[in-house]
């Protein structure tokens, strides 16, 4: 059995090999984005995709989706609510929806009638990277509660000291600004360039093409890889390690509970361990959700990435339609929370009724009020009558008792 030695010049030309990979998929990656929706679509399976994903679904997604971030804002800031992790929630929520509405705005490049909207193309530049800063940003802070999750499970002690509220502040600070460090190059990646056409009418043609540095080689590679290993693959694995830590955590705890509840010593600390274990429980679900939206497009990218130009041209129509469908994804990722949120703490939802339905708890004490005010009008004038039934009673016997006396008067007075 022959082995196979890999010598320093084998692995420099698999080195060398895969970056031409890279390179050439970030070049068709940035012509797709930029052309494709120009070029005629072939396939009726891309063009029912697209207008499923695009028109349909992705609307949904981002009314839903920043309807019930605003929702989630709006109760984490409750005074009720305050504590280290609902920071990071309510900081994950507000990226969540500027995410959702610069992909809303991107999506107004794959109209059809573009060209009539000059707006759109000045779009493109920038609503590329808000997107991707916004989306980096929630990333990371998924990590950070994770993580965080952890140390106050795992290590109750450290807990105290570093799961505060100031310390949340601060890591949610710290994390949107090393996402906008690292996403800043991609304001230079793309420009809007100007084009006179001279027809029957002169008419002005807007273009949003790569610019000189977005297309250097060294820029593409490095930043690729950069971007790939800090924004996908690194957090993945962390939420991967740590989310599974902290189900067994979970795991290991409800069988606790379940050996105490069999015992008559439940207290305090137990009711309050069970509603920690309520919310690590919810946020174990939201990294879940997580990692089932985010891989396949983390899968996909790597994908691309490995083969040649050629393959992703004579693979276009599929890799598109993977691509809608990872979009999707993310969107949904991050318009699904304020459903988990309701779904596993009874405190949010009750911060939720308390804030959202005060008109029905105003119509009901207008009701109950209403109900009472009947209730004394009713017995107050049942009184009155009973009172006057009574007086009326007490003059008749009286004047019978007159009528009984003046008779016998008479008669003593006729003897």
């Amino acid at each position: 059995m022959e082995e196979t030695i890999f010598t320093g010049s084998t692995v420099d030309s698999l080195i060398q090999t895969f970056n031409m990979h890279v390179t050439s998929f970030l070049d068709s990656a940035n012509d797709s984005f930029l052309t494709e929706h120009s070029m005629p679509v072939t396939s009726a399976s891309l063009r029912m995709t697209r207008f499923i994903a695009q028109h349909i679904l992705a609307p949904i997604l981002v009314t839903c989706g920043v309807l019930g971030n605003i929702f989630n804002i709006v109760v984490l800031r409750s005074p009720k609510m305050k504590s280290s992790t609902n920071v990071y929630l309510m900081a994950l929520a507000i990226c969540d929806s500027m995410y959702l509405i610069f992909m809303f705005l991107l999506s107004f490049f794959n109209c059809e009638n573009k060209n009539q909207f000059t707006f759109v193309f000045y779009i493109v530049p920038f609503g590329r990277v808000f997107s991707d800063l916004f989306g980096n940003t929630a990333v990371w802070l998924t990590v950070a509660f994770t993580l965080e999750r952890y140390i106050g499970v795992c290590h109750p002690m450290k807990g105290k000291a570093w799961c505060t509220i100031g310390k949340a502040k601060l890591a949610v600070i710290s994390v949107f600004i090393i996402s906008l460090i690292n996403t800043f190059p991609e304001f230079f990646e793309l420009e809007i360039v100007e084009f006179i056409h001279i027809g029957k009418e002169k008419s002005t043609i807007l273009k949003c093409q790569t610019t000189r540095f977005g297309s250097t080689s060294s820029y593409q590679i490095g930043y690729f890889w950069w971007y790939v290993a800090f924004f996908n693959f690194f957090p993945l694995v962390l939420l991967a390690v740590f989310n599974s830590i902290l189900i067994w955590s979970v795991w290991k705890a409800n069988k606790t509970r379940r050996t105490l509840s069999n015992s008559t010593v439940i207290g305090e600390t137990t009711r309050q361990a069970t509603e920690q274990q309520k919310v690590t429980t919810m946020l174990i679900s939201v990294v879940i959700i997580f990692l089932l939206c985010q891989l396949p497009w983390a899968i996909l990218l790597l994908y691309k990435a490995y083969i040649s130009a050629n393959d992703i041209n004579s693979h276009g129509d599929s890799l598109r339609i993977a691509g809608n469908v990872c979009n999707l994804l993310v969107e949904f990722n991050s318009s699904v929370n304020f459903l988990l949120y309701s779904y596993f703490s009874s405190r949010f939802r009750r911060t939720f009724k308390r804030i959202f339905c005060k008109w029905k708890r105003e119509r009901d004490r207008r009701r109950s009020l209403s109900s009472s005010s009947d209730t004394f009008r009713k017995s107050s004038s049942s009184k009155e009558s009973t009172t006057a039934t009574s007086v009326s009673s007490y003059r008749s016997k009286r004047g019978m008792v007159s009528d009984l006396s003046a008779r016998g008067n008479l008669i003593c007075q006729k003897l």
